[in-house]
């Protein structure tokens, strides 16, 4: 949830250094790969602001799935893989116009990243669970109802 919510000093940006100073922690509007003039600026805008708000609510609703919110816990690895996917097409696009140095910036895509490869390792496990190796194959482990510390012994006999 921090990491969506993190997304928002990037637009419409941060104060930084003293009260009454200009100095913001933000993107400037500029991208690399929108560079053409026949593309308005404010489709930059746009396709940004979507990105942007498609990070933070994907990144937000994860994190209430692992909070057990009842509606956002059918799809934590949807809105989570969403909002890191999202959030890596944003810092693409407004990479070299993030002010005042992009590097700054650096641990939001690798945030991303490592999100979008913990989304892809749980599919990956979920769709060959055998390739989890160790002793925590079938984790957590529940015991069976006659193995329970107390209970008596099973027995063989049917009704």
């Amino acid at each position: 949830m921090t990491h969506g919510l993190v997304h928002l000093l990037v637009w419409p940006g941060a104060p930084l250094g003293a009260p009454g100073s200009d100095a913001r922690l933000r993107w400037n509007g500029t991208s690399w790969s929108w560079e053409p003039s026949w593309l308005p600026p404010v489709a930059i805008a746009t396709v940004g602001g979507v990105l942007l708000a498609a990070a933070v609510l994907g990144f937000l609703t994860a994190g209430l799935a692992l909070l057990g919110l009842p509606g956002a816990r059918r799809f934590p690895l949807l809105t989570s893989g969403t909002g890191a996917v999202c959030s890596l097409l944003m810092f693409g696009l407004s990479w070299p116009g993030l002010e005042p140095d992009p590097s700054e910036f650096t641990i939001g895509p690798c945030l991303s990243t490592a999100a979008l490869g913990g989304v892809g390792l749980a599919l990956l496990l979920r769709k060959w669970p055998g390739l989890w190796p160790g002793p925590l194959r079938g984790w957590p482990r529940r015991p069976a109802a006659g193995n329970l510390p107390g209970a008596p012994p099973p027995t063989n006999r049917t009704a």
